[in-house]
């Protein structure tokens, strides 16, 4: 028995819908089986091509339009006689099994490349684990901000403390002036008394009083 098999829908292409049913086929053994991509105006669709005795080939039916792959959206799963030649299953599984592989060397060469990626970040390790052994001392110091903000506070009122500094300064240099002016007429009075107690003496020794 022949049986043309036809799965459409907008979602049945790269869902690996054609290993799905090649595995099939191989747990029936199917004695010819082939399988590909076709498409139907804008959906997309899977054709398998079954020849096997009415049994196998029913079962192989009832699983088509019971079980799909997880990531397939169907819309119509239809079958037809067919009479054309059909492949032995093993050529088939074994074409299947060739471009399966093509599909996954590009995948499996990219994971390698994720894989130095990740060899090289993990290189990193040692020195993010010395950079978090220094949490503790951050979280420490860390502590000191209340603090230093009450600190800060202060800063207006130094400021409003400090202001009549210049001032003062000024002051300073009328208040120097001032002091060596008494002291030079300080100079003075001391030469000037000096000399009225020498004369006095003079006089005391002229007339004789002692």
């Amino acid at each position: 028995m022949k049986l043309k098999i036809t799965i459409t829908g907008p979602k049945v292409h790269d869902v690996g819908y054609r290993p799905w049913l090649t595995e099939k086929a191989v747990d029936l053994a199917l004695r010819g089986f082939e399988v590909y991509n076709d498409a139907e105006g804008d959906l997309q669709s899977v054709v398998a091509l079954v020849d096997s005795d009415k049994r196998r080939a029913t079962q192989f039916f009832e699983f088509a339009k019971a079980e799909l792959p997880p990531l397939a959206r169907i819309d119509d799963i239809r079958s037809e006689p067919y009479d054309e030649e059909i492949q032995p299953l093993w050529q088939s599984a074994t074409l299947g099994t060739f471009v399966q592989i093509n599909k996954a060397v590009p995948i499996l060469q990219e994971m390698r490349e994720d894989l130095r990626e990740v060899k090289t970040n993990t290189n990193l390790i040692p020195e993010i684990a010395e950079n978090t052994r220094l949490i503790p001392e951050i979280a420490e110091n860390t502590r000191l901000i209340p603090e230093i903000a009450e600190n800060t506070r202060l800063i207006p009122e130094i400021a409003e403390n400090t202001r009549p500094i210049p001032e003062i300064a000024e002051k300073q240099d009328v208040i120097i002036d001032e002091i060596r002016g008494l002291h030079r007429e300080m100079t003075f009075d001391a030469g000037w008394r000096a000399r009225i107690e020498s004369d006095i003496q003079a006089i005391k020794a002229k007339i004789g009083i002692r």
